[in-house]
């Protein structure tokens, strides 16, 4: 799978010292060029999705690979205070599906 940047919309986190996708890549993979992410090199990507997460404009997706899909959908993510809503877009950025999930209880409400 490899990770797709839109520079339509990343706007390289603005003031940010560090980018979002930068700051919890694993891979150490993302840096900023003209004030929009770039990704080193693609095929080095661990697949953890951690940058789409983290992005706060939606600009990073997922390409699925041509096993899954022929359409070159991708799975774009946008992470709220208590879930992470995924979309399956199709090559044009439509909407074929989107799903909530919960996402990971925070540390503020402790241990149950």
């Amino acid at each position: 799978m490899s990770v797709y940047i839109n520079t339509d919309i990343c706007n390289g986190c603005l003031k940010r010292q560090e980018g979002c996708c930068e700051e919890v890549c694993p891979g150490d993979l993302f840096y900023r060029k003209e004030g929009k992410a770039v990704i080193r090199e693609p095929a080095d990507c661990w697949d953890c999705f951690a940058c789409v997460k983290a992005c706060p404009r939606s600009a990073l997706s997922v390409g699925l690979p041509f096993q899954i899909s022929e359409e070159k959908h991708r799975l774009t993510a946008r992470v709220k205070k208590n879930t992470i809503v995924w979309k399956l877009v199709d090559c044009e950025d439509r909407d074929i599906i989107s799903f909530t999930i919960v996402n990971r209880k925070s540390d503020e409400e402790g241990p149950k």
